[in-house]
């Protein structure tokens, strides 16, 4: 247990913020996939391969093939779709237990994807207009909203956060992880209150008097 801790550590600390935006976006979603990639990422073109190829050789994402119509990363020699997932490792890699998992990953269907940028390779299809749903903010969106609850004085509970965003428990625990602590360095604190319920809340910033 201790060793698959220290790889887990190793790991995290080896992910840099473009890898950590990419898989905790993918982490938030029910299927895990990654795509579409995140409207904030900087990075595209052959720098973005470069960066997908990395985390498929440390297994913390995989290619998976896809149904005709749903977002795809690449086409095989037989045209065959293949899309990209984040793997458990990929999920450990961000501080979340796999055994939290709700349910396994699937390709998603065109058009259910979060309002995001499409996928830049040349062969993707687009998605079709759907209707949207109750919930239509991007993650983008999302995120800013539960650090807006972060630093509410009370703070806000993981279920507070998933009635307002949709994500999984999971995802929302992976958030605190890769964005949150590692990525934004903000402190977050947890408190259990007389109720037994824990909340989480940014703790506010302290002046030092001269």
């Amino acid at each position: 247990m201790e060793g698959t801790h220290a790889q887990t550590q190793t790991q995290t600390q080896k992910l840099n913020d473009t890898q950590l935006v990419i898989l905790s976006a993918a982490a938030q979603r029910s299927d895990h996939a990654l795509l579409p990639f995140p409207q904030n990422l900087s990075v595209r073109g052959a720098a973005l391969d470069k960066i997908i190829t990395s985390l498929l050789k440390r297994s913390l994402i995989e290619e998976r093939p896809v149904a005709d119509g749903a977002r795809e990363w690449r086409r095989d020699e037989d045209s065959r779709a293949y899309s990209l997932f984040l793997t458990t490792a990929g999920l450990a890699a961000l501080g979340i237990d796999d055994t939290e998992k709700d349910q396994p990953a699937t390709a998603a269907a065109p058009g259910k994807g979060r309002a995001e940028t499409a996928c830049p390779r040349r062969n993707v299809k687009k998605a079709s207009s759907a209707t949207p749903k109750k919930r239509s903010a991007s993650p983008q969106s999302k995120q800013a909203l539960v650090i807006k609850m972060l630093r509410r004085k009370p703070g806000a509970t993981i279920d507070d956060i998933v009635a307002e965003t949709d994500w999984q428990p999971h995802s929302v625990r992976g958030f605190f992880s890769g964005i949150v602590k590692k990525k934004l360095k903000l402190p977050l604190v947890s408190e259990v209150g007389k109720n037994g319920v824990r909340r989480y809340r940014i703790a506010a910033a302290t002046s030092h008097k001269a």
